[in-house]
């Protein structure tokens, strides 16, 4: 009875086990990759021209790509223009700009920076780390996008040409789910209207909008509120009449900030409606646990059954007894039946012996099963946590080791100086042509050498910010040398995600001196590099 009683436990339990891992699984199974038929292309040596056609979205978009595989730098760097593009509006309200992605067989996304309209045109240089891809143009909401949007406008075509291998293959890729993009609509602004407001400015609104959508308010309050904030100042600089890159500066900042409270967000969502499953399973055990009481009731029922029965048993045998003693004339059969009797209940005390002895042992085994499941947890716990820790401080040693190697090999290139959160690398006036932005010819050498070093080092986030002397311009012109050096250093291979470009003007100078050395001091570039906490 009681091996039955544990048999139908561990069926319910078995069951209820069964049932909530199926759910997870079927819904991982249910995933959002989208198919899509593109030409992947592989790029080996000489540049390669290769053709941007229209999308049945925009069926008269043309576009041309000029690609150049650098095997020492490991980068495919692109010359890409573009042509008969509308405004991106109008494919739905949700839409402000276009992005370019390098899309590889493997499914792998990269985002390779923004395009700028100027009539329906534009151009972007940039490059990607891959050999093997295909180009594709999206109408986006900003241009920190993650993953591209379903609004494809262009995509490559199969060059002319036996300097590259094309794969005409199905390619697989994550795209954004869409769920936030519900507005089809072209908005009620004019487009006149939208060409007066700074683009950051239009993307900085809709990404805190797919914040709001995100629930960031719920699970990322604090980085929710900066994001408003910094929007909210962007749009007073805007009304102020501030001029386009303060605006611009101020916006990527609420930018980058709704961004990530839009990925915060949604892990934390994924990790409510885990904990949601975690109860749904802890209920269906419950219920199971209630199952099994409902069994043990009926065995204590049929105990008692038992039990009554035995006793019915015991009054037989005294009735018995009693005619024996008085059957005088067999008595002889009566001893007879008496030794048998007590052979038997000799035999029936010495099995309840038996079975008593085992009901003890198996209370025994039980308890020690349990103990030991209970210490083996607690170890297994300690263990995990130890693992967890050693996991954490030799990332952390490794993070420093990088840090160090990464200020040693910048140190052996330009003048660096520490700061109080990590370093600074200085590039001086003289690094650049005598009153332009543009960067000397004498220091390719030195910024080729900066270059590959940032590139080997690519999960490094640091801050180009330019500076200036006292002139008329000087914000544009602090800004421009700093948007020189960083367009040559993403040539590298550096993502643009990692470095961010900002002017100081003329608040921050080195010296107070009105000579032209005092000056030519004041005009630098300062690479600020966080070192890792």
């Amino acid at each position: 009875m009681k091996r039955s009683f544990i048999f139908q436990i561990s069926l319910v339990l078995l069951t209820a086990t069964f049932l909530l891992t199926a759910i997870p699984q079927a819904r991982a199974q249910a995933g959002g990759d989208v198919r899509r038929r593109t030409i992947a292309i592989t790029y080996f040596r000489d540049e390669v021209k290769v053709d941007m056609g229209g999308t049945t979205l925009r069926p008269e978009a043309k576009g041309e790509a000029k690609v150049e595989r650098w095997r020492k730098r490991n980068t495919s760097e692109i010359d890409i223009r573009v042509e008969n593009l509308i405004p991106a509006f109008n494919y739905g309200a949700d839409y402000n700009t276009y992005v370019l992605w390098a899309i590889t067989p493997a499914g792998q996304v990269d985002n390779l920076g923004e395009f700028r309209l100027s009539g329906g045109s534009a151009r972007l240089k940039t490059a990607t780390a891959h050999q093997t891809f295909a180009l594709i143009v999206t109408a986006e909401p900003h241009y920190l996008v993650r993953l591209p949007s379903r609004m494809v406008v262009l995509e490559n075509r199969t060059p002319a040409t036996n300097k590259v291998e094309v794969q005409a293959t199905e390619i697989f890729f994550t795209g954004d789910s869409g769920r936030y993009y519900t507005d089809s609509s072209v908005p009620a602004m004019a487009e006149r209207d939208y060409n007066k407001v700074p683009m950051e400015l239009l993307q900085a609104r809709r990404a805190v909008q797919i914040a709001r959508l995100a629930d960031g308010e719920r699970y990322d309050p604090v980085d929710y509120k900066d994001a408003v904030r910094a929007l909210e100042r962007a749009e007073v600089a805007y009304r102020q009449g501030a001029n386009v890159h303060e605006v611009g500066r101020i916006a990527r900042d609420s930018i980058t900030l709704a961004v990530k409270v839009r990925d915060i967000s949604e892990e934390r969502a994924t990790a409510a409606a885990r904990r949601a499953e975690i109860a749904r399973r802890d209920e269906d055990v419950r219920r199971a646990t209630e199952n099994a009481s409902d069994l043990q009731e009926e065995l204590s029922e049929t105990r008692t059954r038992l039990q009554a029965s035995e006793l019915s048993r015991t009054n037989t045998e005294g009735q018995l007894n009693r005619a024996l003693r008085d059957a005088a004339d067999a008595r002889a059969e009566i001893r007879q039946l008496q030794s048998e009797n007590d052979r038997l209940r000799n035999e029936i005390a010495r099995q309840d012996r038996d079975l008593a002895s085992a009901r003890t042992r198996i209370s025994q085994l039980e308890s020690q099963s349990s103990n030991a499941a209970t210490s083996l947890n607690a170890a297994n716990t300690r263990l995990e946590e130890m693992e967890r820790a050693e996991r954490e401080r030799r990332e952390a040693e490794t993070r420093r080791r990088e840090f160090e190697e990464l200020q040693a090999s910048i140190s052996g290139i330009v003048k660096v100086k520490p700061s109080e959160n990590g370093f600074i690398a200085v590039l001086p006036d003289n690094f650049f042509v005598a009153n332009q932005t543009s960067l000397a010819l004498k220091v390719k050498a030195k910024m080729e050498s900066l270059g590959q070093v940032l590139g080997a080092h690519p999960k490094w986030m640091f801050t180009i910010e330019g500076h200036s002397d006292p002139r008329s311009a000087a914000e544009a012109f602090a800004l421009g040398r700093a948007q020189a050096v960083a367009d040559y250093i993403a040539a590298f291979g550096v993502p643009k995600s990692n470095m961010r470009v900002e002017s100081r003007g003329a608040s921050v100078p080195l010296s107070s001196k009105r000579t032209r050395a005092g000056r030519a001091l004041n005009r630098r570039v300062e690479i600020v590099f966080i070192a890792p906490r």
